[in-house]
């Protein structure tokens, strides 16, 4: 489980990694802007930043709502304890699936800051090195380079453990220089009892990612023997 650091009255630092000299800081874009180590930014399930520092190379992600309250609720959640928040419940699932020796990245902490009930938080990783996701491997045309059979074994591998990933779509698929296969963004993901059902439906979730990825992308392209080899591989 992380540690829990009180900093003030309103704000909690969680420590994975005990090795970095971990601070509220390092939760702060602009603290890594200044030493000159945000190297870029990006979204999907929450406002993400990029670090390169003499520590290390990270991964900033800040939680945020989505769907319609996220007009005007962009990044608050109900706190009803700190076992409850988001970066609590991420960090401790990337802590139990490293020990289970699973592809994921390496956790470093999270930071909470709560005020009249309420929270929002930040959770900081390790980048995982020379990687890239798989739908920008397909839309540069790379796919015919791609083990499909390697990721639907991977994938296995997590549902044999019962890990659900709520978002299992090609954005949270990374492979990296060695070919390795690494699963990403673990919000709201989950150790569940072993059942087809959600695991099938799991499969059918990242399908339809790549559908819609393919109407949106006209260099975005799998054909039916690369899916046949994911499942080949899925099915062990």
């Amino acid at each position: 489980m992380p540690q829990t650091i009180k900093i003030s009255p309103t704000t909690i630092l969680l420590k994975s990694d005990q090795t970095l000299p971990i601070t509220p800081l390092w939760f702060d874009p602009s603290f890594w802007q200044s030493q000159n180590a945000l190297t870029g930014t990006g979204s999907g399930r929450g406002e993400v930043w990029f670090i390169n520092a003499p520590l290390g190379k990270f991964v900033i992600r800040r939680y945020r709502r989505g769907g319609l309250i996220a007009k005007f609720n962009k990044s608050r959640f109900l706190f009803t304890g700190q076992k409850h928040t988001r970066p609590w419940l991420e960090l401790s699932l990337l802590e139990h699936m490293r020990t289970l020796d699973l592809p994921v990245p390496r956790p470093i902490g999270g930071l909470l800051t709560v005020e009249k009930g309420f929270y929002q938080s930040e959770l900081l990783t390790e980048t995982i090195a020379n990687a890239n996701d798989l739908f920008d491997i397909i839309k540069d045309g790379d796919s015919k380079n791609i083990n499909w059979h390697e990721i639907g074994a991977v994938i296995k591998r997590f549902h044999d453990q019962g890990i659900y990933h709520s978002d299992l779509n090609c954005h949270n698929i990374m492979i990296d220089q060695d070919d390795k296969v690494w699963l990403i963004d673990f919000d709201k993901c989950e150790q569940r009892p072993h059942d087809e059902k959600w695991k099938l439906a799991n499969i059918d979730r990242l399908k339809r990612s790549l559908d819609k990825e393919d109407k949106l992308h006209t260099q975005f392209d799998i054909s039916d023997t690369q899916w046949r080899n994911f499942l080949e591989g899925y099915r062990g």
